[in-house]
């Protein structure tokens, strides 16, 4: 007779939610350790100008600290709005500045002036980052294929080629308490989702004091009916906004982000989940994310 064991001895459980049904994963943000590059970590200071926090995983702008700053805070930093300006990314190693609370355990730069640990592209870490589910067919193919980001909901995503423009039919600003708020009409179906969204704008014309450049560039979608009406805010003088008119056109398409895929984790690792109308992040233990080297 053989020995008869009531249980597997040899099987494993994981507590739900903790990594999926596997113990390997990868952490949004964690860069891997190397120790030839670790001492490449960089750290800044969150932009006065920023509209949006930071947290490990997000592709950053850096500009050169001003002349009368303290040099030790590093640069300026803030979200990167399109692959042209992309200087690193940031991390959550060593970000000792974020903060976190129960409803928003996950940690964020949020204050002008707080710390934002980096690293400059081109230096050769590994970090994972959030991806679109779809990016599981990349798994087992070349480590070069192109992909882009989504810098509205900060994953990565398929390649989108750069040039999509999706024309806006009129822009009109009202003004309150130094304010004004300009409502957006498009012509068709856009790919704006809601309120927190980054849109690009150009085309744009301004017979207000203020010039073209305050209705056009970078704007954050403030309110939201639907993807052919919402609207984003300005923050200026009485009469720096008029009638508004030109070829508007919203800009889409961000074109091949340069960094290499090493690893996809399908289900089973921790990403970022923030949302713009609270401003809360909370991690995703069963994310999609990938492995790039910047």
């Amino acid at each position: 007779m053989t020995i008869q064991v009531p249980f597997n001895p040899y099987g494993t459980t994981n507590a739900q939610g903790s990594f999926s049904v596997q113990s390997a994963g990868y952490v949004q943000g964690v860069y891997q350790d190397d120790p030839a590059i670790r001492n490449a970590l960089a750290v800044g200071s969150l932009s006065a100008a920023a509209t949006l926090p930071l947290w490990g995983g997000v592709p950053i702008s850096e500009s050169i600290a001003s002349s009368t700053a303290d040099a030790t805070l590093g640069g300026s930093i803030i979200q990167a709005s399109a692959v042209a300006n992309i200087t690193g990314w940031s991390v959550f190693n060593n970000a000792y500045s974020m903060v976190g609370s129960p409803t928003s355990p996950v940690p964020l730069a949020v204050n002008a002036g707080a710390s934002v640990a980096f690293f400059r592209s081109g230096c050769g870490i590994r970090i994972p980052v959030a991806m679109d589910q779809s990016l599981v067919s990349l798994d087992g193919g070349l480590i070069t294929q192109n992909v882009s980001w989504d810098f509205n909901n900060q994953i990565l995503q398929p390649y989108d080629a750069a040039t999509a423009t999706y024309s806006i039919t009129s822009q009109t600003a009202t003004f309150s308490g130094g304010v004004w708020t300009v409502a957006v009409v498009m012509a068709a179906a856009s790919p704006v989702g809601g309120v927190g969204d980054s849109i690009n704008i150009s085309g744009a014309t301004n017979s207000g004091t203020g010039g073209n450049s305050l209705v056009n560039g970078n704007q954050v979608v403030t309110a939201f009916t639907d993807n052919q009406h919402f609207s984003y805010q300005v923050t200026a003088v009485a009469g720096a906004i008029g009638t508004i008119a030109g070829t508007q056109v919203l800009n889409y398409g961000t074109g091949a982000l340069p960094v290499k895929i090493l690893g996809i984790s399908a289900g089973n690792g921790m990403t970022v989940n923030y949302n713009p109308a609270t401003g809360a992040a909370t991690w995703n233990r069963s994310g999609y994310a990938a492995l790039i080297q910047i």
